[in-house]
């Protein structure tokens, strides 16, 4: 008997640790990242790039309403993140989305992992004076370290994007403000987050396959900032205004060792991240729980970050190359084999060329 009582206490704690979706959570976290994904194509090579009137291909076709302010970023040596400004007047939604890892210089800004201090003063928008001590930027966060690359990344985008912030934050005050990406523009919607919030802002922020940004007193102070104090994260409810989406052992969600995650999390359990049934994703409770991402790990696919990366129900990260979700395969193709597509259909494969290659679609 107290066999029993043991195991149903052992179960209920863990069904505690984690909570089914609804639809309209799962088509939020579905159009955000068809969102996070457009970034990709800012300024990009070939056909796909992010048109002024907000057309890039499948990725844009998404977004009908959208109107497109400002794109920036881009230069593929600069360490300043990539992204756009736009709004949506039918759904009254204003969007800041910046873009993840595409560039050598952004792969520079990943690897500089050293811990520094989070900075004592925020750059205001309203100025280039990344240094100001305007009372209005100040921050109070004791002990916080963050990683050196993306806070340097975070600083010299606001120099370059903050006089067309202001005025994009200006306009439309009434609109539901999003602020969205995915990866390296994970964590710096994230700073963005953080700054809007101490700015009297109210932003929304919809992340994918974020890396850890600072240490544990940064996370509590983020937690803070958007959650109620005794709130684990696993409620979700029309107040809340952060989710961290991460997906079955994505590398770079567990990256780097020695962070900390915040709270906030929507974890995608299906391996291929693609159209995942609605089952397989659910919040979480804490910013490491063993029933969601932290619990995932293995090591093979850890590795295989082309797909457990950019597989979060849709595809985010092929924008400049047409790839919607369902058109892609990322497996090593063999010759003379059969490989399941994303549909559950099946196609002959007759050559190897790579491991990226899109799949015949519909099938």
């Amino acid at each position: 008997m107290l066999s029993f009582i043991a195991l149903f206490l052992l179960v209920a704690q863990a069904l505690a640790q984690t909570a089914p979706i609804t639809q309209e959570t799962y088509d939020f976290v579905l159009k955000y990242g068809w969102l996070s994904n457009v970034a990709y194509c800012v300024r990009a090579p070939g056909p796909f790039a992010l048109q002024s009137d907000f057309t890039c291909g499948n990725s844009c076709a998404h977004f009908p309403d959208v109107t497109l302010d400002y794109q920036f970023g881009g230069n593929f040596f600069s360490t300043s993140v990539t992204g756009f400004l736009a709004h949506d007047h039918t759904k009254k939604e204003k969007y800041i989305v910046f873009r993840g890892t595409f560039s050598i210089a952004d792969a520079i800004t990943d690897i500089q992992t050293i811990q520094q201090p989070y900075m004592t003063s925020i750059p205001p928008l309203n100025t280039t004076d990344i240094n100001s001590t305007n009372p209005s930027a100040s921050i109070n966060c004791p002990g916080c370290q963050v990683h050196d690359g993306f806070q340097k990344a975070y600083r010299e985008t606001m120099v370059n994007v903050q006089d067309r912030l202001v005025d994009f934050l200006g306009n439309n005050t009434d609109y539901k403000l999003i602020v969205t990406g995915h990866s390296l523009g994970a964590v710096t919607a994230l700073f963005m987050g953080i700054n809007l919030k101490n700015l009297g802002y109210d932003p929304t922020l919809i992340n994918y396959g974020q890396p850890r940004l600072g240490n544990k007193a940064f996370a509590d102070y983020v937690d803070a900032l958007f959650f109620k104090q005794g709130d684990d994260g696993l409620t979700i409810n029309p107040e809340r205004r952060m989710y961290r989406v991460t997906h079955w052992n994505d590398f770079f969600v567990g990256w780097p060792a020695g962070y900390s995650h915040t709270l906030g999390e929507v974890y995608i359990s299906d391996p291929t991240g693609i159209n995942a049934p609605i089952e397989d994703v659910y919040s979480c409770a804490g910013p490491e729980n063993n029933q969601c991402h932290h619990g995932s790990f293995n090591l093979l696919e850890r590795l295989n970050i082309l797909k457990n990366h950019c597989g979060y129900l849709n595809w985010i990260f092929y924008c400049a190359i047409n790839v919607d979700k369902r058109e892609m395969m990322i497996d090593p193709p063999r010759v003379g084999k059969r490989v399941e597509h994303w549909s559950g259909k099946f196609s002959d494969v007759e050559s190897t060329e790579g491991l990226m290659y899109e799949a015949i679609y519909p099938m």
